[in-house]
């Protein structure tokens, strides 16, 4: 149970969930209409899933590892690494398994024909890596190198799907309409994996602040000030509830009316709302639910899949 806590388990179910519906709410509809089939078997999906966790719960050891200074100020009521587990195992732990995961990106990349994007996993690998020894520390870099790998959650799974059907090029032929389609969807979710990932690292480096300040960091409430990253995040929100309304806009063009009007309840409601709290957040408790409500808007973003995948069919 320690080492489900290190590895964050609640954040790879939510990685898992976020592929899985990505796959089958998201592309399978769209290769429906046109009578094609998933072209990357069951089973390796299964694999890509489970390596984009295990890079996942990697980047949560080693990020741990390089804190071993500063979470007994940000975090002493939740330190696991250095207390209930030696730094020594976790290292050893973090090395394995992301050997394990390049090993099987390179596989998942042999069977789609593509080895460069099996190595994508080495390069998410190395990001989470270097986040963790350096650019965490660093004005922005760090938010934003999260906040892509957030988006890359959802891209990834039409890649491989997108490289397994080019391979066969009479079904790609086939479901050539179905491309944009799915392209423009899985873009609009990353792209709300990432604006909703970002405002909660800002958030977080306000939570922060009293650690990453002692050991020299320069992140954007250190830097600009409480106040200017409040804003900072606020603004991040209201762009992602404006996104949205263009967004609500394409659905109700393709007679996807009651998808947007339900957006509006479970994703712009709840973002209004985190906005109001981001600038009315004083002390340590308050960024921690504003970081809390982030990731569960996050969350209710994505289940937004399943509406689609209804009202296609």
């Amino acid at each position: 149970m320690i080492y489900l806590r290190l590895i964050r388990w609640q954040n790879l179910l939510i990685i898992a969930l976020t592929q899985y519906m990505t796959r089958y709410f998201l592309i399978q509809p769209f290769y429906k209409l046109q009578q094609l089939q998933l072209q990357l078997s069951d089973f390796d999906f299964f694999l890509l899933v489970l390596t984009t966790v295990i890079i996942a719960a990697g980047g949560y050891i080693i990020n741990d590892y390089f804190d071993l200074k500063i979470d007994p100020i940000n975090k002493p009521d939740k330190l696991i690494l250095g207390n209930k587990i030696s730094a020594t195992k976790a290292e050893t732990a973090y090395y394995i398994i992301n050997a394990i995961a390049v090993g099987i990106g390179v596989y998942l990349g042999y069977k789609v024909g593509s080895i460069s994007i099996g190595l994508l996993f080495m390069v998410f690998a190395t990001v989470l890596y270097f986040y963790s020894l350096k650019y965490k520390m660093l004005l922005l870099w760090g938010n934003l190198a999260v906040s892509l790998l957030s988006a890359f959650t959802v891209i990834i799974v039409w890649l491989f799907e997108f490289f397994a059907i080019h391979n066969n090029p009479l079904i790609f032929a086939q479901g050539i309409n179905a491309y944009w389609g799915i392209t423009y969807f899985v873009l609009a979710y990353a792209l709300f994996a990432f604006l909703t990932t970002f405002i909660r690292e800002i958030i977080k480096d306000i939570e922060d602040i009293e650690g990453d300040r002692r050991w020299g960091c320069t992140t954007l409430p250190i830097v600009a000030g409480i106040p200017v990253a409040k804003k900072v995040a606020a603004a991040i929100a209201v762009v992602s509830i404006i996104i949205i309304v263009w967004f609500q806009y394409v659905l109700k063009e393709i007679n996807h009316g009651y998808v947007a009007a339900l957006l509006v309840i479970v994703v712009q409601v709840p973002l209004a709302f985190l906005t109001y709290k981001i600038m009315n957040a004083k002390v340590k408790e308050d960024f921690h639910f504003v970081s809390n409500a982030a990731k569960i808007i996050m969350v209710l973003g994505i289940l937004t899949m399943f509406a689609i995948f209804k009202s296609t069919f």
